[in-house]
């Protein structure tokens, strides 16, 4: 695997158009209605716990293969999302950890259902991630929004604290 790039091949306004048709009015609707209640209801903290416990569920009810290398872990996730029409992911090598970058996700324009969907995402990696190998101490974590309109999201999986 190499190193992740700069920035990605993916053309902007293709990956948009293919998120806001893959990501129905009445989803985003729902999205945005869950994330703004959660967090009022039950405080932030408590919320990204909800989501979280959402994301671990899919994992497990929507499980990838044993993997023996990462392009066989990268073509495994990318047959789970395609399953769920959550996009697609790049997987790079990085210093003592695993960048996933995840394209094509359902477009959402709140910041709550942005964090919502962020939230259940990461949950749904890292359980994809647990399902390989149980290794403690490592988690994966949102580390950045790539710039622009509709941008990709970056995660890690790594040594918590790292």
């Amino acid at each position: 695997m190499a190193v992740r790039p700069a920035s990605n091949s993916f053309d902007a306004m293709t990956l948009a158009a293919a998120a806001r048709r893959s990501s129905p009015p009445h989803s985003r609707i729902f999205m945005e209605a869950l994330g703004t209640s959660l967090s009022q209801v039950a405080g932030d903290e408590q919320a990204l716990r909800i989501l979280a416990a959402v994301g671990a569920t899919i994992a497990r009810e929507q499980p990838v293969p044993v993997c023996n290398s990462l392009t066989d872990l990268k073509a495994a996730m990318n047959a789970g999302l395609q399953v769920l029409d959550w996009g697609q992911v790049d997987l790079y090598e990085a210093e003592k950890a695993l960048e996933f970058v995840v394209v094509g996700y359902p477009c959402f324009e709140g910041v709550e259902a942005q964090t919502a969907f962020a939230a259940i995402l990461e949950a749904l990696l890292e359980g994809w991630l647990a399902q390989q190998a149980a290794r403690s101490g490592l988690s994966m974590r949102l580390v950045e929004r790539g710039s622009g309109p509709y941008p990709a999201l970056i995660f890690r999986y790594e040594r918590s604290g790292a």
